[in-house]
């Protein structure tokens, strides 16, 4: 019922038959700095990005302790975590460059920020993929929700889809995650990117997408993901490698235009699944890539009753020439004038052309009269 669903994120479609939506993952990479998140956000823009996320946090209701012997984790959030009125100064900097500045809301509180902000979507972080709370909480939102999947099961994925889908969320694009890893024979092992194909055939009937995460420090993978047609690809991004955050995973933000670019030629590369002709010019002349045309191989006097070694078929395939299939047609036909050798063929130059054998194609030069029959041009 709900194969080849498209949905509406802001001003963008995304699903099947529309262009993948490329995600910025900033994550915490800016620091805490307002002006570093801009930067990013600026960044993902002139790449051609359609989006960044950034994650949104009250870290009481985040954390309850500090794993022992570890940084003192409730001070670095409180410093890199962004009060209301700064995420509505971040979000419209992005609608003002047709971006989309939206949240993954880590806590309950969070949750509430992103109803108060009215964001175009939400992103679920892998460790809440099984928090039914959270998840009921985010159902009741109305916006698209992505999510991620890190180390859960299709069980869990399945109860994480039914979940939201139980507590009224319409949109929901499911995003398969390649482990955080190096650039390694593990990373490329566990990318396991067949998980969308899954995901495609458990959860499309229930009009749920499925995307893709990209974590691994390949600089080629995401090019298979893009290869995926996935809905969503989501990549994180960073200034420098002065942060400590998902800094070996990321892409440097100037880097991000190339990878961006690269991803869109791989979309354009996959077509339309139809064979398209190919035309280049010589010499001011179109002509058909790897074509050939039916032409005289010998001298034809008027009046000759065609035999196959009358024609053969030869480059350069030029337009308005007949078709190597119609050898066929022409074989039995008497020719109406003198055919001197390499004279390009065209239906006019015959009579009498026999009725086909079976029906032919739509090609250059032909013409059907009322009865079916060819005539020339």
């Amino acid at each position: 019922m709900f194969r080849n669903r498209v949905i509406k994120i802001g001003n963008r479609l995304v699903g099947d038959g529309q262009r993948i939506f490329l995600t910025g993952e900033i994550g915490v990479a800016h620091g805490g700095s307002m002006e570093n998140a801009k930067i990013l956000i600026k960044a993902a823009a002139d790449a051609g990005c359609d989006g960044v996320d950034i994650l949104m946090t009250v870290v009481e209701a985040f954390y309850y302790r500090n794993p022992k012997g570890t940084r003192d984790l409730f001070a670095e959030w409180h410093h890199q975590s962004f009060t209301l009125p700064q995420w509505r100064e971040l979000i419209d900097y992005g609608k003002s460059l047709d971006l989309i500045v939206y949240p993954t809301p880590l806590d309950p509180h969070a949750m509430e920020w992103c109803r108060e902000l009215k964001v175009e979507m939400i992103n679920i972080n892998s460790d809440d993929h099984s928090n039914i709370q959270l998840l009921q909480q985010a159902a009741t939102l109305g916006c698209p929700i992505t999510m991620h999947d890190i180390d859960q099961s299709l069980t869990e994925a399945e109860g994480a889809v039914r979940t939201l889908l139980d507590g009224g969320a319409k949109d929901v694009i499911i995003l398969h995650s390649t482990k955080e890893t190096g650039d390694d024979e593990e990373g490329y092992a566990t990318a396991n990117l067949n998980v969308m194909k899954t995901y495609r055939q458990a959860f499309g009937d229930l009009g749920v997408l499925a995307g893709c995460v990209e974590h691994t420090t390949s600089d080629y993978l995401i090019y298979a993901v893009a290869a995926l047609q996935p809905a969503l690809i989501s990549k994180h991004i960073k200034l420098d490698d002065t942060l400590p955050h998902d800094r070996t995973i990321a892409v440097k933000y100037d880097d991000l235009k190339t990878m961006v670019l690269r991803v869109r030629r791989v979309e354009k590369a996959l077509g339309n699944g139809q064979n398209q002709r190919i035309v280049h010019e010589e010499n001011g002349v179109q002509v058909r890539s790897r074509n050939k045309v039916l032409v005289a191989a010998r001298d034809i006097p008027a009046g000759k009753i065609i035999e196959s070694a009358d024609l053969i078929a030869k480059r350069p395939g030029d337009f308005g020439g007949l078709h190597p299939w119609m050898v066929r047609q022409l074989i039995g036909a008497t020719a109406a004038r003198d055919l001197p050798r390499n004279t390009l063929l065209h239906l006019k130059d015959f009579t009498e052309i026999p009725d086909p054998t079976y029906k032919f194609p739509e090609l250059d030069g032909v013409v059907l009269n009322d009865q079916g029959k060819v005539v020339a041009v």
